[in-house]
């Protein structure tokens, strides 16, 4: 088993182009929620905890770029707003906040700050909605709005949004996929709505304007996150997936589509895939857990299906972890299966318990220093060993439920609790 995370990482930063220092979207390097990071520590307590601050309502996960720490947060009835803390010592340094019109919405597991933000060298980027509209942002890194994009398409609820922004050679992929009706109710409060179209969009990431829209058959909404894929001659392509129109490759700066697989998912694309050495992986759910899957082979150029050994107890929420050849699919009950990444044979299957006993989980896990990091929705910090062998390491409780994704940074780990964001690592 190649199980080098620091090895991993090289090749994997330098195909995607992103410092291993910057965990500058959702789970990171190109969603893989690895980390090229050391002596992080594996318990939370006062000899550990660099930081806290008070980070406001939502479920968005922290982004880093250099010195600065990045969330969303709701902030009053109707107003959120984009915030960064010093990554140094958690001082806010600055927020730009905007009123929203609010919307249906799942009281318990969303927020009006679901969505995660992007950062690169010249901008911060959130998409997130407001009524009936999906919206864009765009702030330079003082938090000054350099565009705003105030309906970039329609979108229609039933538990509100969450898919993180992502931008790629120079756009900024929007994604407004919903369903109109559900067992039988329909879904749309006015006859215009029954003609709104699923859309895929990319915006000139410099102006916020249309680049180009894609349109994409009705589906259950969907909340998982794209990943880049690098292709000959320096090209790139996005891999979105829904339950309609399967997976699909796209292309960032024309929005074709490349290739498909699967048109005719039965079940939500929620938790994000992976991708690892041309081959790329991702599950389908639905509130009773995760139950289909692609397992694509991409060496060709187009997806070439895998005969797949573990497809039980797939995880509905959490996204895979891949580290080297073994991937790590936590499961929304609290059951890690490890099996191998490209044939899906099992290696392990062990129930992964917080403080207190069993915990449940929509945090997806990440990992580094050998060590994977599983925050859970009982408030617990679970640290498990890196390895084909189940090993518990430690596990701490923190002030509140936990549904974000941990970033990891300059050999330190952000946490956002319920109301809370931590620095953990050496003082």
């Amino acid at each position: 088993m190649k199980l080098s995370l620091s090895v991993f990482l090289l090749s994997l930063t330098s195909s995607a182009c992103l410092a291993a220092s910057d965990w500058s979207r959702f789970r990171g390097p190109n969603g893989t929620g690895l980390a090229d990071a050391t002596g992080l520590p594996s318990v939370v307590d006062e000899s550990t905890t660099v930081w806290k601050v008070e980070a406001g309502k939502g479920w968005s996960s922290p982004v880093l770029w250099q010195d600065k720490v990045i969330i969303t947060a709701e902030t009053a009835a109707n107003k959120r707003a984009v915030i960064a803390f010093s990554a140094k010592d958690g001082k806010e340094l600055w927020r730009h906040e905007q009123a929203f019109v609010p919307h249906n919405l799942h009281k318990t597991y969303n927020s009006f700050a679901s969505s995660s933000p992007f950062v690169d060298a010249d901008r911060v980027y959130v998409n997130w909605s407001s009524g009936t509209d999906i919206q864009a942002v765009a702030l330079d890194h003082g938090g000054k709005v350099v565009w705003h994009n105030d309906h970039v398409a329609d979108y229609i609820h039933e538990h509100g949004t969450g898919v993180s922004a992502l931008v790629v050679d120079g756009v900024m992929i929007v994604r407004s996929e919903f369903q109109t009706e559900k067992n039988g109710k329909d879904l749309t409060d006015s006859p215009e709505q029954k003609n709104w179209k699923n859309a895929i969009v990319g915006l000139d990431a410099k102006t916020g304007k249309d680049v180009w829209k894609l349109v994409v058959p009705n589906c259950l909404n969907t909340f998982s996150t794209p990943v880049v894929r690098e292709l000959a001659g320096g090209q790139r392509e996005v891999i979105c997936t829904n339950t309609t129109s399967g997976v699909m490759g796209i292309d960032p700066k024309t929005g074709k589509i490349n290739w498909q697989h699967n048109p005719g998912y039965s079940q939500r694309s929620l938790g994000s895939g992976v991708l690892s050495d041309e081959f790329y992986f991702c599950t389908f759910g639905s509130g009773g857990g995760g139950k289909e899957i692609a397992a694509l082979s991409l060496g060709s150029g187009k997806p070439s299906p895998v005969q797949y050994e573990s497809t039980k107890g797939l995880p509905y929420v959490p996204s895979p972890l891949v580290i080297g050849d073994l991937m790590y699919l936590l499961g929304d009950g609290g059951i890690m299966r490890c099996v191998e990444f490209k044939t899906g044979k099992p290696v392990y299957e062990e129930r992964v318990e917080g403080v207190q006993g069993s915990a449940k989980f929509f945090s997806s896990p990440v990992a580094a220093d050998g060590k994977i990091f599983c925050t859970s929705q009982q408030g617990d910090l679970i640290v498990v060993k890196a390895g084909p062998k189940f090993e518990k390491i430690a596990a701490s409780k923190l002030d509140g439920s936990i549904n974000s994704v941990p970033a990891i940074g300059d050999n330190r780990l952000y946490i956002r609790t319920a109301g809370s964001l931590y620095c953990i690592g050496a003082k």
